[in-house]
């Protein structure tokens, strides 16, 4: 339908438009200049064809005069037709002769600086960390347009580069403003005082129109020219923090000025103020450079307030049922809702024709529920959360580090794990305030390991078995989470799994690994291992996946010696007091990078790091249980890799030779039979573990004596002339025992069965390790590789003559005994028994040690373990006197 109300006035306006131009502050001139709608320099001319105001720009086109109004205020026609009947309510001057010189006023003057200027970045709003591009004086200084209500240039305001500010002569500055932003269907209104306060502004509330007022004093008057604008709008005091040190004379009151002119502002429209909550003297740009858009966008919501004052517009009438309201403030201000569709921002405001309180919403994210807050060993803060993950995948509950609420790392996580949230920066800073708001109530426990916590145990999927003394969870993650899965029951891992696997030593020693692992947690012990070497089809593969079967599907919780020290690391951790599969040792991996892991996972201990804010982060520990498979042992693929074994890794990682499956029970062969075990595991894991887990939290107490018990009966067992690392060795079997004798409920094995193949295993590692000190054996072993390699090369005869060949890098001399079957001596020169005979070793321990074994003859006199070698070109010399052992010294080693 053709609106009437803007032909009225483009008749009426007929042959007016000089005047009407001229107090719009809009050109007119008959000869070509800057154009005011694009900004062209000599495109424009004002022609006034037959009194409609024609105009003409070579850029932007040509059109009457109100296409002109239209263009140069950025509006629509109507809008445009309010601001031209406006003007011509006041008295218009007659018509003069087009050539005759236009009356000056204040519009004409801001419309000859303006073709003064150019766009360009201001010093001052860079100083002020704003990046828009505003008119230019030649000197740099910003030229601001102010405009009234009705559209029509009032004057402007000069900014110059190191931020002084005046008011062009002639400016009319009550109810004057500048417009930072304008939306179409405008329904908040954001007034400051300053330009860089409203550009700060516009940034924490883009989608409302934002105003920039001057000065304090101004604010009064735009709130009432705003209101008239937008009667049904919400108005927004964008207020200074002006606290001051200087008290108005009355006692303990100190001066406010922006916040007082603020709150007299939007008293006189019904509007809402927004103050920086700082103590010290601050306007909204401050806060948002010193904080950042997110946390000053949730700061502006937060502190949001209405002062009390007179009430203007419709009369406000309840519309939820007749239940009672609990004011008009509370039902105007803004909140946000968490329903079943998901977490919205309700901005109300009141319809000026019925008086109904109108909900505006904006979507925030997808259903949230906040579960509590909580705490790990660090005193780090975390939000608890609950969602239903998509896809009716179940619902999921993550902890949310406090640091990461309203960052990137926090959206990151949340959109990981199935939570939409909304992409609106502003809208993002309201739902991290509402989170960090209402993150209360229940306090939970966080952990990053699995294992034993407040009397109950964490799966490393995260479940937890058992009642936590306070509600726990579990923030870490493995590779393998996926694979703790349940099927089958107990029993039937029991008769399927378990019967096929009792008299194969092998497969029992691997059960006993997998049921001590959430053992020694609760006894106090240190991680192991377990390594099985053959050949390929051994069965080792199966027997790690028996192991398995105990809390899930074998194969999804296999992992690999192939990857960082990092990487292992992070899965000790996640599988404290676990066990941990590791398959084949040789496949992809590094001798290197497997002696790294090995040392990182048993250990029991991280790597120390820094913390970027200052001292070092908490130390990761964990206790586990590994099961290890491949085709070599760990001693013999270390060597191969050019490595030198360290005996405390051999009572780590304890190497077990696989013995193939002798009893087959129903089945005709070793390869029947492990296809029977293969089909058992896979239809029957995860439900038997879970079933231990159970058993030992409500049986602690019995554990323990179970363990001490089964230790003392293995001290018993292993003689005393045993080295140190062998009784060592034995405490872990006794806990290997404990384990199978206490689980045979689980197993349904018998009690001697269990204790036999404990043994077994314990026989087969002693024939690999020996009964010694095996740091002994490899000292004793290194020197004497020296001298078989290097005896008769680099150690010159004695008696020496000078004129024999000469030889290089001597290490010493060598003496032939006293009889034939008497063993050659060895002077060794100090330098080079400790820097290359004892290399990887401390010397005086490796001397020690060989002087022990019969290998080095110290000193008569018992001080240290060099001596004086025999006379050479008339000098003795300090030596270390080596010999090869002869038969029996090493039929008695």
């Amino acid at each position: 339908m053709k609106d009437n109300f803007i032909n009225d006035v483009r008749v009426k306006a007929t042959g007016h438009w000089q005047p009407i131009f001229e107090r719009l502050g809009i050109p007119t001139n008959r000869s070509e200049g800057p154009c005011p709608a694009c900004g062209g320099s000599t495109r424009y001319r004002f022609d006034d064809k037959d009194g409609r105001g024609t105009y003409f720009c070579s850029h932007c086109g040509a059109g009457t005069g109100l296409d002109l109004v239209m263009k140069v205020r950025q509006c629509g026609a109507r809008e445009a037709a309010v601001m031209v009947a406006e003007v011509m309510a006041l008295p218009l001057p007659e018509q003069k002769p087009a050539r005759e010189k236009p009356q000056t006023d204040i519009a004409s003057k801001v419309a000859c600086l303006a073709a003064k200027t150019a766009p360009g970045q201001s010093d001052y709003l860079t100083s002020k960390g704003l990046q828009r591009p505003f008119p230019l004086l030649s000197d740099g200084s910003m030229l601001i347009t102010l405009t009234n209500v009705a559209g029509a240039i009032t004057g402007a305001q000069v900014i110059k580069p190191d931020g002084s500010k005046r008011l062009v002569a002639g400016t009319v500055k009550k109810g004057s403003f500048c417009v930072v932003n304008s939306v179409e269907n405008t329904e908040t209104v954001v007034i400051s005082e300053g330009l860089a306060t409203a550009l700060s502004v516009q940034e924490l509330r883009q989608i409302a129109t934002v105003i920039a007022a001057i000065d304090a004093g101004n604010l009064p008057a735009v709130a009432m020219a705003m209101r008239q604008r937008y009667p049904n709008a919400q108005i927004i005091i964008a207020a200074d923090n002006d606290q001051s040190s200087e008290s108005d004379g009355i006692e303990g009151v100190k001066v406010n000025t922006g916040k007082e002119a603020a709150e007299k502002a939007a008293k006189a429209v019904s509007g809402w103020v927004s103050m920086p909550p700082v103590d010290y003297k601050a306007d909204w740009n401050d806060y948002h450079q010193q904080y950042g858009l997110e946390a000053a966008t949730a700061a502006f919501n937060a502190s949001m307030y209405q002062p009390e004052g007179k009430k203007v517009g419709a009369t406000l009438t309840a519309i939820d049922g007749g239940k009672k309201s609990p004011g008009i403030d509370d039902d105007l201000k803004p909140r946000v809702e968490s329903r079943s569709d998901g977490i919205h921002w309700i901005t109300p405001k009141v319809d000026k024709d019925t008086g109904e309180i109108i909900n505006t919403e904006a979507w925030l994210c997808s259903p949230l529920e906040i579960a509590g807050a909580g705490s790990d060993n660090a005193r780090q803060r975390f939000l608890i959360l609950r969602w239903d993950v998509p896809g009716n995948r179940g619902q999921v509950t993550r902890a949310l580090p406090w640091e990461d609420i309203g960052d990137r790392e926090g959206w990151r996580t949340l959109k990981n794990g199935g939570v939409s949230v909304t992409t609106k920066p502003s809208l993002r800073a309201i739902l991290a305030d509402w989170l960090q708001r209402t993150g209360s109530g229940k306090e939970w426990q966080i952990s990053h390991t699995t294992g034993w916590h407040s009397g109950a145990y964490i799966m490393p999927d995260g479940d937890v078995i058992g009642e936590p003394e306070i509600p726990l969870l579990f923030s870490g993650r493995s590779a393998a989470a996926g694979g703790y899965t349940v099927s089958g029951t107990p029993e039937s891992w029991r008769d399927s799994v378990a019967r096929l696997a009792l008299g194969n030593p092998s497969m029992m020693l691997g059960v006993a690994a997998a049921l001590s692992a959430p053992l020694i947690g609760l006894v106090g012990a240190d991680g192991f291992g377990v390594h099985l070497f053959e050949q390929s089809s051994a069965g080792k593969t199966t027997t790690a996946n028996i192991a398995s079967s105990l809390y899930g599907e074998p194969d999804a919780l296999r992992l690999t010696w192939y990857g960082t020290a990092l990487g292992i690391a992070n899965e000790a951790e996640a599988h404290n007091d676990s066990l941990l599969p590791l398959d084949e040792v040789g496949q992809g991996s590094s001798a290197k990078d497997v002696a790294t892991s090995a040392y990182t996972l048993f250990n029991g201990a991280g790597k120390l790091q820094g913390a970027k804010e200052g001292g070092n982060r908490e130390l990761k520990r964990w206790r586990t249980v590994a099961i290890s498979t491949g085709e070599m042992d760990i001693e013999t693929f270390l060597s191969a890799g050019g490595l030198k074994v360290k005996a405390g890794q051999l009572v780590r990682l304890l190497n077990l030779p696989m013995e193939k499956s002798v009893s087959h029970h129903e089945y005709q062969n070793g390869k029947q039979h492990a296809d029977a075990l293969k089909e058992a595991y896979q239809t029957n894991h995860g439900a038997a573990g879970r079933e231990w887990i159970k058993w030992l939290a409500g049986h602690q107490q019995e554990v323990k004596q179970a363990v001490r018990a089964a230790q003392e009966r293995w001290r018993g067992l292993i003689p005393d002339d045993y080295g140190e690392q062998v009784h060592r060795v034995g405490e872990r079997f006794a806990i290997l025992e404990a384990a199978l004798v206490l689980g045979m409920p689980v197993t349904g094995w018998g009690e001697q069965e269990s204790r036999d193949a404990i043994q077994h295993g314990f026989n087969a590692w002693v024939k690999e390790f020996g009964t010694g000190n095996r740091e002994h054996k490899q000292i004793i072993e290194q020197a004497e590789a020296f001298l078989n390699a290097y005896g008769l090369s680099r150690f010159a005869p004695f008696p020496y003559n000078p004129a024999d060949m000469p030889i290089r890098d001597l290490a010493g001399y060598r003496q032939k005994g006293e009889h034939d079957e008497s063993p050659i001596v060895f002077y060794t020169f100090p330098a080079a028994f400790e820097k290359e005979i004892a290399q990887g070793f401390n010397a005086k321990q490796f001397a020690r040690v060989l002087a022990g074994a019969g290998v080095l003859k110290p000193p008569a006199s018992g001080r240290g373990y060099q001596r004086k070698s025999p006379r050479i070109d008339g000098r003795q010399i300090n030596v270390y006197v080596l010999q090869l052992r002869t038969d029996e010294i090493e039929d008695e080693e």
